[in-house]
């Protein structure tokens, strides 16, 4: 599986990350419930059964159905995982890049169902924003991260939308 983590505000700890999924809890960096004008759930932990999936908006539905059919509804799991450069894919969805970004392996795909290790080789391209061209090429998508303490992604916003403080540690694109 690979994540975009965008998350690294003061409150984690060393090597820990959110995965922000339907159904799951906002917790401190919640940019979900002002975009949805509120959800369902406890703020830290989400909704508890997948019969609660259908309380959320139509379009997060199936998300929060992985969140319990996939993810088995785990909640703060341990596994084993390596940092890669964020594939062009994401970065274009999120419209956010770390600044550290280049010091990682560039992320290969696997292709005929074989894991392929990361490599240094080849750097994927950065995406850029020619309406915003002051953020050199970067710039966060409605609702994304823009800012906070210790935030180190894009902290200017595409057109139309402007980079508002939730809390210190996450500011959002809205």
């Amino acid at each position: 599986m690979v994540v975009q983590s965008t998350s690294t505000g003061g409150d984690l700890g060393s090597n820990h990350f959110d995965l922000n999924m339907p159904g799951g809890g906002v917790s401190l960096f919640d940019g979900c419930r002002p975009q949805f004008s509120g959800l369902p759930g406890a703020t830290y932990g989400g909704i508890s059964s997948r019969s609660q999936c259908s309380s959320l908006p139509a379009t997060l539905q199936p998300g929060c159905h992985w969140r319990f059919d996939w993810f088995n509804n785990a909640d703060n799991p341990s596994f084993t995982f390596q940092q890669v450069q964020c594939p062009a894919e994401l970065v274009a969805k999120s419209g956010c890049k770390r600044d550290d970004d280049s010091r990682f392996p560039v992320f290969n795909p696997p292709s005929g169902g074989n894991p392929q290790q990361p490599t240094s080789s080849a750097q994927a391209p950065s995406p850029t924003n020619s309406s915003n061209p002051g953020s050199g090429g970067c710039a966060a998508q409605q609702w994304a991260q823009c800012g906070g303490s210790n935030y180190s992604g894009c902290r200017s916003c595409v057109s139309g939308t402007t980079c508002k403080a939730i809390n210190d540690y996450y500011h959002q694109c809205q």
